[in-house]
């Protein structure tokens, strides 16, 4: 049976104690549900072309008939007292105008400060100050298992709860292809339909562990899992944009697949841990470090690598000049190599650009 990946529908997890009660879901969703934000991108009409200074009607309550061609309605996530919002990049991709809309029904034009598309993110901006935000929490933190919120609004339903627990971390989606280039996910079995894409994924004390961003489904509906946008992507993403109108991606230039018992086979190990090298860029960050094909490695700055998905969001969350340390195995032992990490110049990041028109939900088959 065919499953499809579907862009625009929510995501989940978060991080929670296995003692957490009914009590501490509710003080999450009271903390997040302020936060979040109604997502709408339009087309432009005569209204617009007419009226570019209407965000002066700031306060106001949204009329939607006063715009024409909604193409995306989803979700955002304010990330700060005055005004900084952050989405996925797919959902305002389609349009040339974006209007968000708070939980107390205000309405605002936005800014677009830039998009990081090799993560699926943008950086919104409306001005107001004193608005309700959610604290970025450590997604580096949360354990399968722990109860997580997705906040959002699916299919029109406005500030809407969802709950269920981290299914995976270091979930790979090849199927989502070149629109997320990090490709790294925390997996959850939160409901989440269209409308949740740039949805909040919290812990139990409301912080932000995650941006909802895709399902995985064999209806183009909710089936039991989605992905989320871990949190430690989401803020180097947010602060890179403010400080650099772009984000500085890092990388070890050197091609990676999982390890498994055949690639072990192939080399004559018993070793099936870790993460293949199967290639090398010549002058590249790893070829002047010493990184070889066919090493295999282990560990990261001391943390163990479980797959590509891991090291990919590692890397992520760090910044060209960056220094880290690899652990690799090579001739049936171990060795230790230190990398200074490169400029990832494949990454696509655009200032105040709306990227490549992704469409308002994008499937993809897989069987």
């Amino acid at each position: 049976m065919k499953r499809l990946i579907i862009y625009l529908l929510v995501m989940l997890p978060a991080r929670g104690s296995a003692q957490a009660t009914v009590t501490d879901l509710s003080l999450a969703a009271a903390r997040a549900l302020p936060a979040v934000v109604r997502v709408t991108s339009y087309l432009s009409d005569s209204l617009l072309s007419r009226r570019p200074q209407l965000p002066a009607q700031i306060g106001q309550r949204f009329d939607r008939s006063a715009y024409d061609t909604p193409v995306s309605d989803a979700s955002g996530v304010l990330l700060s007292t005055n005004g900084y919002i952050i989405t996925n990049a797919h959902v305002i991709a389609a349009g040339d105008s974006v209007v968000v809309i708070l939980q107390d029904r205000r309405a605002f034009h936005v800014t677009v400060l830039g998009i990081d598309a090799a993560a699926d993110l943008a950086l919104l901006k409306i001005q107001a100050d004193g608005l309700p935000f959610l604290e970025i929490g450590n997604s580096n933190l949360v354990r399968i298992g722990d109860p997580v919120l997705a906040v959002g609004n699916p299919l029109e339903l406005n500030s809407t709860v969802t709950a269920g627990i981290l299914s995976a971390r270091f979930r790979g989606i090849d199927d989502l292809g070149a629109a997320s280039g990090v490709n790294s996910y925390l997996q959850t079995d939160a409901a989440s339909n269209e409308g949740m894409s740039g949805s909040a994924l919290v812990d139990v004390s409301g912080k932000l562990i995650g941006i909802n961003a895709a399902i995985l489904s064999p209806t183009g509906s909710f089936s039991g899992y989605s992905f989320a946008i871990p949190s430690g992507i989401v803020k180097k993403a947010w602060l890179d944009l403010v400080a650099f109108g772009e984000v500085h991606h890092a990388s070890l230039d050197i091609v990676l697949r999982d390890m498994d018992a055949r690639q072990a086979g192939r080399l004559k190990t018993k070793n099936v841990n870790g993460v293949l090298v199967k290639g090398v860029i010549k002058g590249g960050a790893g070829d002047l470090a010493g990184v070889r094909k066919d090493d295999i490695l282990l560990m990261l700055d001391k943390i163990t690598l479980e797959n590509t998905a891991q090291c990919r969001e590692m890397l992520a969350e760090r910044t060209p000049g960056d220094r880290i340390t690899l652990v690799i195995w090579r001739d049936n032992g171990q060795i230790s190599l230190p990398v200074k990490l490169s400029a990832d110049n494949n990454s696509r990041n655009v200032a105040g650009s709306k990227g490549d028109a992704w469409p308002l939900l994008r499937t993809v088959h897989r069987k």
